[in-house]
């Protein structure tokens, strides 16, 4: 409950104003999550005789969940703003706080004696909580397949991958509960209560957001999908301020000149853009339009000068091409010849029985 309130101070208080509406939306879901997850242990630790005005007071609630993870995703993952007509996911939240309005009314002895042992639940409140669940489980379902269209679009960027699993984390949990929740219903033996669950299931999806949440560079925002190659963008707005800009430009510059990361034959555009504490849209930016060439274009310029200076090295005549190459960061023999000769107009072979070349073997 700490950890949720926590995280949810730390979303509203978020200065990172591209995410402003996401952070906001999210920051009252987990906020969500707290108070149910808090309900829960007041029930456990026996406290509704203390306060016996909050005991069910938050029935209603569950009903925001599935809206709020909705319009988080869409602000997220399609940008989408939050509407007048988007409210509309919020009516059954509404009319149900309505129809427990005579509840609220009621007077606490009435409500302590409400929450007395029973050996069935009404069947008003057995409908209800059906009526949640399957209202819980159409948004889950929802928001896996926008997530996974998403997946498809930016080609498994890591905070899509994880929104995904932390989905059908949460849906799964969900589901049990509802299993468990029938049998109380049922009057069945069951070995935890359902509320007792449901926290638990909240608390894991929590720490998850939190977990993931840490693990993101900072300012992390997914990438807009990749564009069909006939597509022309509107607008390409630099997402790095001009000093930045060239203050992360000399640190790319000394990590391939310096750190020679290149020889990494495993880098990728993430890889790199997390050791220059960028996003890998950021880096994708800066080389754009600073360099003019992609990533793999960048990073393939100095492998091959890499692989001609130790051609052209004495040191290296008996080691073959091959090994020269794999140490200058190329993992195939294919993509060697392919992009050598794309940026020099010989192969490697070629290249180095020239006169700038040292003989050796292939």
């Amino acid at each position: 409950m700490g950890q949720g309130l926590f995280l949810s101070a730390a979303l509203l208080l978020s200065r990172q104003r591209e995410l402003q509406v996401a952070n906001r939306l999210l920051a009252v879901l987990v906020l969500l999550f707290a108070i149910i997850i808090g309900h829960a242990w007041m029930g456990m630790n026996q406290l509704f005789g203390a306060y016996p005005h909050l005991a069910s007071a938050i029935a209603p609630v569950p009903l925001l969940i599935g809206p709020l993870l909705w319009w988080y995703l869409q602000n997220l993952l399609l940008g989408k703003p939050l509407t007048r007509h988007s409210l509309a996911h919020a009516l059954p939240f509404a009319i149900a706080v309505l129809a427990w309005t005579p509840y609220y009314l009621q007077p606490g002895d009435m409500k302590l004696a409400a929450m007395a042992p029973r050996a069935h639940l009404p069947w008003q409140l057995a409908v209800f909580g059906a009526f949640k669940a399957i209202h819980v489980c159409t948004y889950l379902v929802l928001s896996y397949r926008l997530i996974g269209g998403a997946d498809r679009e930016r080609s498994g960027h890591g905070v899509v991958h994880s929104l995904q699993r932390l989905t059908v984390l949460l849906g799964l949990g969900l589901g049990l509960d509802a299993l468990v929740f029938l049998a109380e219903i049922f009057g069945l033996p069951v070995p935890v209560s359902s509320d007792t669950w449901g926290a638990t299931v909240l608390t894991c999806f929590v720490y998850g957001l939190a977990y993931y949440a840490m693990r993101l560079p900072i300012g992390y925002r997914p990438p807009p999908p990749q564009l069909h190659p006939l597509q022309v963008p509107k607008t390409a707005e630099s997402l790095l301020a001009p000093a930045d800009r060239a203050l992360f430009l000399a640190k790319l510059t000394a990590s391939m000149e310096q750190d020679h990361v290149y020889r990494d034959g495993d880098l990728s555009l993430e890889k790199l853009a997390s050791h220059l504490a960028l996003t890998p849209h950021e880096l994708s930016q800066l080389i754009n339009q600073s360099l003019d060439l992609n990533f793999q274009e960048f990073v393939n310029g100095y492998r091959v000068r890499a692989l001609q200076s130790a051609m052209r090295d004495a040191a290296h005549a008996g080691t073959t091409i091959l090994d020269l190459a794999l140490a200058a960061g190329f993992n195939s023999k294919s993509s060697l010849n392919r992009v050598f000769k794309n940026l020099t107009g010989v192969t490697p072979s070629q290249f180095r029985c020239a006169d700038g070349g040292v003989q050796g073997p292939k």
